[in-house]
C-alpha cells in the first residue's frame, strides 16, 4: 500500500515537474509572432466596434482562427492586452497538453505508471513546441483540442465510457473553428472508429449510437457556428 500512495504522488510530481520546465522554457523564447497581429485587430474591433473585421465595416475573413480571435477579443473587452491573454492562455493550453498526454499513454498502459509522465517531458524540452506557447496564435489551443479528441478516441475503446465519443466529437469541433484542418482531423479521426469497428467487430454496422451521439455532439456546435459564418462574410470557404 505504501508502495502504491508513492507511486501514485510520483506521477503528479513528475507531472508537474514537466508543466514547470515547459513554462520556463517556452518563457525562454517570449516573443509574439507578426503573423499574430492579425487576429489582435479583428480581436480589438470585435471588443470596440462588435465586428469581426479588420476595418470596420467591412466583412472580410482575413483570419483562420476564429475560436482564438474571439478569445482575444474577450480579454480586451475587460481592458487585458492581447498580448498577455495569447501568452497566459497559450502556456494554460500547453500545460493542460502535456495532462492529456500523460492521460493518454495511461490509457494506453493500461495502468497508472510514471512512466506516462514520459511524453510530458519530451513535450516540455521540444524547442518548437515550447517556442509556440508563447508565440501569440492559435497553436496550442488547437493542439490541446485535438488531443483532447484523441484521448476521446482512445477512451472509448471501453464501451462502458459513453461518454468517450460525444467528448471527442465536441473537441474536434472546437478544433474545427480554431484552425480550418481541424475539419481534416475530424475526418481522419472519424475514419479511424470505422476501421476499429470494424476490425473488432463491435457492431453489426459500422455506424452505432455511440457514433452518431460523437456526430452529433461534433454538428450541434460546428454546424451552427458555420451557418454563421456563411451568413456573416457571404462565402462558405
Amino acid at each position: 500500500m505504501v508502495w502504491a500512495v508513492t507511486t501514485d504522488r510520483l506521477r503528479w510530481l513528475l507531472l508537474a515537474a514537466a508543466a514547470v520546465l515547459l513554462v520556463v522554457h517556452a518563457f525562454t523564447y517570449n516573443f509574439i509572432t507578426d503573423d499574430a497581429y492579425i487576429s489582435f485587430v479583428y480581436a480589438r474591433n470585435l471588443a470596440e466596434h462588435g465586428e469581426l473585421t479588420f476595418n470596420p465595416g467591412w466583412y472580410i475573413e482575413g483570419y483562420t482562427n476564429f475560436l482564438w480571435t474571439v478569445l482575444l477579443g474577450l480579454g480586451m473587452v475587460v481592458h487585458i492586452p492581447p498580448e498577455l491573454t495569447a501568452k497566459v492562455l497559450g502556456a494554460a493550453f500547453a500545460v493542460v497538453t502535456l495532462f492529456c498526454a500523460f492521460r493518454l499513454v495511461e490509457r494506453g498502459l493500461g495502468r497508472p505508471s510514471p512512466w506516462a509522465a514520459l511524453p510530458a517531458f519530451l513535450l516540455a524540452e521540444s524547442s518548437g513546441f515550447a517556442c509556440w506557447t508563447s508565440g501569440g496564435l492559435e497553436t496550442q489551443l488547437f493542439t490541446m483540442l485535438v488531443v483532447i479528441a484523441l484521448d476521446g478516441l482512445v477512451a472509448a475503446e471501453d464501451p462502458a465510457d459513453r461518454r468517450a465519443l460525444p467528448r471527442a466529437g465536441l473537441a474536434l469541433a472546437l478544433a474545427a473553428m480554431t484552425r480550418p484542418e481541424g475539419l481534416f482531423v475530424a475526418a481522419v479521426f472519424g475514419g479511424v472508429r470505422l476501421v476499429s469497428n470494424f476490425l473488432h467487430r463491435r457492431e453489426r454496422r459500422f455506424v452505432g449510437r455511440p457514433e452518431l451521439l460523437g456526430a452529433a455532439s461534433f454538428l450541434v456546435v460546428w454546424a451552427p457556428w458555420f451557418a454563421w459564418r456563411y451568413w456573416y462574410y457571404g462565402y462558405p470557404f
